[in-house]
């Protein structure tokens, strides 16, 4: 997926959500954690899940992350991971983006085990893609097939299909 600034059509942005860059593993620890039990719990058979050790590696390497916020609820309800390069592991820089002043996101998460809105999918892309498109040009993205969801919802909003991994 590639996304151009001027092509970003974000559907209504609901301001009850929030989105907060963590650089520093100290700074989202709680909710690093609260991430890791419940992708343990409702991922349990996905070999390669994050521990909290990868969660520390991603934030020493290449990455940052965004943690989603509902102003109902006292937790982080999703998280994403982004870079400035295209990573697998969102430690290790595979290779450069194809375009300059470009932002890589990806690795999203949204808490199943909290009782949260039902737009909250839609609103955690329209919010992400308006912070990152607020200092970078592009945005790219990869997406599983089987995760018909964001493909969808990155559609919507002026995504397009765009080959980028080497």
């Amino acid at each position: 997926m590639q996304i151009h600034k001027s092509e970003f059509k974000p559907l209504r942005i609901d301001n009850s959500f929030s989105i907060k860059v963590i650089d520093k593993f100290e700074d989202g620890e709680e909710h690093f954690k609260a991430f890791v039990s419940s992708i343990d719990t409702n991922l349990s058979d996905w070999d390669g899940r994050p521990t909290i050790t990868n969660v520390e590696l991603r934030l020493q390497g290449v990455s940052k992350c965004t943690l989603f916020f509902h102003e109902d609820v006292k937790e982080a309800i999703g998280w994403g991971w982004f870079s400035n390069v295209f990573t697998y592991d969102w430690i290790n820089e595979v290779h450069p983006l194809p375009t300059e002043n470009s932002t890589y996101w990806g690795g999203t998460y949204i808490r199943k085990d909290l009782d949260i809105p039902k737009n909250t999918g839609l609103q955690m892309y329209n919010h992400g893609f308006k912070l990152f498109l607020s200092y970078s040009d592009y945005m790219y993205g990869y997406m599983d097939g089987w995760n018909k969801a964001p493909i969808k919802i990155c559609h919507k909003i002026g995504g397009r299909e765009f080959k980028f991994i080497k």
